[in-house]
């Protein structure tokens, strides 16, 4: 039997110019994260990363922290399939269009009432747009919809249990989307929206877990992080 690792990056830089860059707060949860695995004496056979910024950042943290122990830690193999889909892309591209949408105008409106809830607020406008968007009713040019997206993430799967040896440990770096379409396929999950929004409970640098023998694959947890403090838990 062997089992796979879904690490989520650490947290990145929400509100930046380049979100795709770690902020202070990631790096130290990248850093936990990899003293964590040392002390658990967790040895990959295989290590998977896609080639996002934030992604491979995490896994150098990481794999910095096996280094200092002298713990042997696999060349990462890069699939770009691992990659998170891209809402946020679309969402900035369009979102000027939406601003007469009558419930993001709401949100607008509460915001100025209340700015303290700004994020909370552009959450749940982030959340709205998503549906849209993975339900095709936005389409945006030169953004890889939804349905691909998915297919991407489900061939990654393919492409990493294709290289599976009997009772390996295996460790995946990538970002909460891809997590959340990967563990959808595994559950068999039909509700697109359902597999979408699992990415809004995916915690930065957390871990979820399959089992995988004899050509079958299972959930065994999701979402662990039992290597931060409360004031460390982010989810971006």
């Amino acid at each position: 039997m062997s089992k796979i690792y879904l690490f989520r990056h650490a947290q990145a830089s929400i509100g930046k110019a380049n979100y795709d860059v770690l902020s202070p707060k990631g790096e130290l949860q990248a850093e936990e994260l990899g003293k964590f695995l040392c002390e658990e004496n967790l040895i990959f056979d295989k290590v998977y990363v896609g080639d996002l910024r934030r992604q491979m950042h995490t896994l150098e943290i990481v794999s910095d922290q096996y280094n200092k122990k002298g713990i042997s830690i696999p060349k990462p193999i890069v699939l770009d399939d691992l990659n998170e889909h891209q809402a946020t892309e679309a969402m900035k591209s369009e979102f000027p269009k939406l601003l007469n949408d009558p419930y993001l105008k709401s949100l607008k409106n509460k915001i100025e009432k209340n700015p303290e809830k700004q994020y909370s607020y552009m959450m749940l406008g982030f959340k709205y747009f998503l549906h849209k968007w993975v339900k095709n009713e936005i389409i945006v040019e030169g953004i890889i919809p939804w349905k691909e997206f998915r297919l991407n993430s489900v061939n990654a799967l393919k492409t990493i249990i294709s290289e599976i040896e009997k009772g390996e440990q295996i460790a995946i770096f990538s970002s909460g989307g891809t997590i959340s379409s990967i563990i959808g396929e595994v559950l068999q999950l039909n509700d697109e929206i359902k597999i979408a929004d699992l990415n809004f409970s995916v915690r930065n640098t957390s871990y979820s877990t399959l089992l995988y023998s004899n050509d079958e694959i299972n959930l065994l947890s999701f979402n662990e992080l039992p290597h931060l403090k409360e004031d460390m838990i982010t989810f971006v």
